[in-house]
């Protein structure tokens, strides 16, 4: 099972790229969404530190960093392959 997720801040580069990713997710893959102002316990930013994160909006498979910042085409390509 494909494992996807958004690591997001609340602006609007990462508001477009959620709607990239989810236009171009494939059909019957979740997408998990981290939210960095619900983050409230500190576990998210340990997840995100765990996979190397250090800017949002980030998209992470499968445990790996695929996508570091606002790049449609680069989403859609990775999530095409999927």
């Amino acid at each position: 099972m494909v494992k996807v997720e958004l690591f997001r801040a609340d602006c609007k580069l990462c508001d477009r790229m959620e709607v990239v990713v989810r236009h171009f997710l494939p059909e019957g893959v979740k997408l998990i969404v981290h939210r960095a102002e619900e983050c409230k316990d500190g576990s998210c930013c340990a997840l995100a530190e765990s996979y190397g994160i250090t800017a949002v909006p980030t998209l992470v498979i499968n445990g790996e960093v695929a996508v570091v910042g606002f790049n449609p085409e680069r989403v859609e390509k990775v999530l095409r392959s999927l």
